[in-house]
């Protein structure tokens, strides 16, 4: 007997959420445009019909794991970007914690970062607006840190929160071709100087260290 068949069961809930971290899976190891549901399927350990009975088109494939990766960063930022949370150390720990995202959730990571040069492909709309909303969150931290004073009331919130969002994918491809750790975060401190100003991170990694 073939081994799929022998599958465990699971409850239907526990099931789909196996199946779609199967397809997170086969997705970073073979693109977002390559995967097919026997791939789920194998990597699962369980038949091609499985995993059509929880995805039933290709499509359907392709929306639930992007919309899982886009949830998986979503819930990043909104872990950082709290009332309470000092507006650039929320800015500072964000971008850490994004650039570190290969390290501790490569598949996601390598999702993410080719869904965002699909520019040809369907899943383009859904991804901008996926990055909309992170962008916005990053320039309502801006002017709440402006709003208290610890961010330049000159820095334009939009284009800084343009420069941070838009350098976020220069981390993850640096990480991906094994840059060091340091020079990896000296970027990010970089970019994020030149996004809200030099004091403003200075007091975020103040702030961080004394956490």
């Amino acid at each position: 007997m073939d081994r799929r068949t022998r599958a465990r069961r699971l409850p239907p809930a526990d099931r789909r959420q196996q199946l779609l971290d199967a397809a997170i899976r086969a997705f970073a190891a073979r693109g977002i445009s390559r995967v097919a549901h026997a791939d789920v399927a194998k990597l699962a350990e369980v038949s091609a019909a499985t995993v059509f009975s929880y995805f039933r088109t290709r499509a359907t494939l392709v929306q639930e794991v992007l919309d899982a990766v886009a949830r998986y960063y979503e819930d990043m930022a909104n872990r950082f970007h709290q009332a309470e949370r000092p507006a650039a150390q929320a800015l500072l720990e964000h971008a850490v914690a994004f650039a570190t995202s290969v390290e501790s959730d490569p598949d996601h990571a390598r999702v993410v970062l080719e869904w965002s040069t699909a520019i040809r492909e369907e899943s383009w709309p859904r991804f901008l607006r996926f990055q909309e909303g992170i962008l916005r969150q990053c320039m309502d931290t801006i002017r709440r840190g402006q709003t208290d004073g610890t961010i330049h009331a000159e820095v334009d919130p939009e284009t800084a929160a343009l420069m941070i969002i838009g350098s976020s994918w220069m981390v993850i491809q640096m990480s991906f071709t094994r840059w060091p750790a340091e020079r990896v975060h000296r970027f990010v401190l970089g970019q994020l100087r030149g996004a809200i100003g030099a004091d403003a991170v200075a007091k975020a990694l103040d702030q961080s260290v004394t956490a």
